[in-house]
């Protein structure tokens, strides 16, 4: 009698033949190792992919990812699980080790099988997220109102369940992308503050993939080239007047983000004025913040004092080509840069 090779067995002999008493049986090539690190590998993937705003690939990896991690999970109770119970029994019978030579094509059960069956083990919960995250993945459904933002979430959140149930690291398996895992499964933060932390992440990733194989020193020498010092008028118009000054990155550290800035028309440019910060984007890295209340999450202050001697032009060189600017400025105000153009 033909003896039914342990999925232990399976794991660590891939593609071996193995004397299971009188008769020597093939090993299964799809092994628990094989499906774990092609998780993790498309988990690396997604998550680069959403970080450059490849949508598209971002939900086709993850899908994939779930996949081979959850397949892992069932060939970690026995190879058998990944068989189909329908058509052809090949594949129940080199995965059980009864046979001697593997079929020619390996087949196994698809993304939404395998995810049914460690429901049914009581290892995932019904999730209308993750069935949709699978459809999208496999092209039955497309996005429609919602965004692939949506998918992030319940993504991080499967294979976190799915690590904890094959008892692997969840820090081992993210690596780089451990920081933005934590805040994205983070009940203590907002949408607002996933958002940002989300965003920091990913822009520091962008900086990594961008710079990282260059020399020493390549990513200071960009900054500085790019990096335009001083108080810049970018516009002004009935409702506000809008500035812009060099600062440094809240996400990369570096000093090449454009700090947005804001005031009345009205303010009156004596020796300083306060002007309202509005936003922030980051040259290098591409780290982006609108509004006040993102400003407020990564600690920037909301206010900014600045003197007339900061100015250093406006967009087109205009109004500051004139002699006796700091006069004008002076006794009109910012409204008179806005009747200068």
């Amino acid at each position: 009698m033909l003896s039914a090779v342990g999925s232990e067995q399976v794991e660590k002999l891939c593609g071996v033949c193995i004397d299971t008493g009188n008769v020597r049986v093939m090993a299964s090539t799809v092994t628990f190792e094989q499906l774990f690190l092609g998780a993790k590998d498309f988990a690396h993937l997604a998550l680069g992919a959403h970080a450059e705003g490849q949508m598209d690939v971002f939900l086709l990896e993850a899908g994939v990812s779930v996949e081979r991690l959850a397949k892992a999970a069932l060939v970690q109770v026995h190879p058998t699980l990944l068989s189909e119970v329908k058509g052809s029994d090949d594949m129940l019978l080199h995965f059980a080790g009864a046979t001697t030579t593997p079929p020619r094509r390996l087949h196994t059960i698809g993304a939404s099988t395998a995810i049914a069956r460690l429901r049914k083990m009581g290892v995932l919960s019904r999730s209308e997220e993750l069935d949709g995250l699978i459809e999208l993945r496999n092209g039955v459904a497309h996005l429609g109102a919602s965004s692939a933002d949506d998918y992030l979430g319940i993504f991080v959140d499967t294979i976190c369940r799915l690590l904890d149930h094959v008892g692997h690291d969840r820090t081992e398996f993210w690596g780089s992308w451990s920081g933005l895992v934590q805040v994205t499964l983070d009940s203590r933060f907002d949408l607002a503050q996933k958002g940002v932390h989300l965003r920091m992440s990913q822009a520091r990733f962008r900086l990594e993939a961008r710079f990282g194989s260059m020399p020493e020193g390549t990513v200071e020498s960009v900054a500085k080239a790019i990096g335009e010092a001083g108080l810049v008028i970018i516009d002004v118009n009935t409702a506000q007047a809008r500035f812009r000054m060099l600062t440094r990155c809240p996400a990369c550290n570096i000093e090449a983000a454009a700090l947005f800035l804001s005031a009345e028309p009205e303010t009156t440019l004596l020796y300083e004025m306060e002007l309202t910060t509005d936003g922030l984007l980051c040259s290098l890295c591409g780290f982006r913040l609108t509004g006040a209340e993102e400003i407020a999450i990564v600690g920037l202050a909301a206010t900014v004092r600045c003197k007339v001697e900061d100015l250093t032009e406006t967009i087109d060189d205009g109004p500051l080509a004139s002699g006796d600017m700091f006069t004008r400025l002076n006794s009109g105000g910012l409204r008179w840069f806005y009747e200068s153009f």
